[in-house]
């Protein structure tokens, strides 16, 4: 029995970056900084905090939400798989990428309003206005426009072919 399978709770180190594949599927990248455990010894003889910064790839509706709603800063949860990918530079060299491909993307935090600096995109969430009724989402005036699909985009879910599990964010 073969099992990958990854949970991380972290923030965003930096903001999504959107992409489309050659056949208009949307793909986004971010890293994320995930606090490493401390011991009760550590944090008392005054040691810092330390952090991994983990490589993360959403596809489809999950690219779309991270671009539109996520920002720098924002503490989120990722559900995903372990991938690790071999690929070739414009220069000729061999590279290897470690990356946690996303297959669910929770925001767990709301958005800081625009002059409270980080994380300023508005996003969907679980938690109740302060009237007690649901927040809904913004409207789609405010939700980032620039990066906009390509003419024919498909935008029905299905798993990427062979072809298209090449890196977008290669420089080619």
């Amino acid at each position: 029995m073969d099992l990958n399978r990854v949970i991380l709770i972290g923030r965003l180190a930096t903001d999504p970056e959107m992409k489309y594949t050659p056949s208009g599927i949307p793909v986004t990248q971010f890293r994320l900084a995930v606090n490493r455990p401390m011991s009760a010894e550590a944090r008392q003889s005054g040691q810092e905090k330390q952090a991994d910064f983990i490589s993360i790839v959403a596809w489809r509706q999950s690219a779309e939400y991270a671009h539109n709603y996520l920002g720098k800063g924002r503490l989120v949860a990722v559900e995903g798989r372990l991938q690790i990918r071999d690929y070739q530079t414009s220069d000729g060299q061999k590279r290897r990428d470690c990356e946690v491909v996303v297959d669910n993307l929770k925001s767990l935090d709301r958005a800081k309003e625009q002059g409270e600096g980080g994380g300023s995109r508005n996003a969907p969430d679980d938690y109740g206005a302060e009237n007690g009724m649901r927040s809904q989402a913004p409207a789609a005036a405010s939700r980032r426009q620039d990066v906009p699909p390509p003419p024919g985009a498909q935008r029905s879910y299905s798993p990427p072919m062979e072809d298209e599990m090449d890196d977008p964010f290669a420089d080619n």
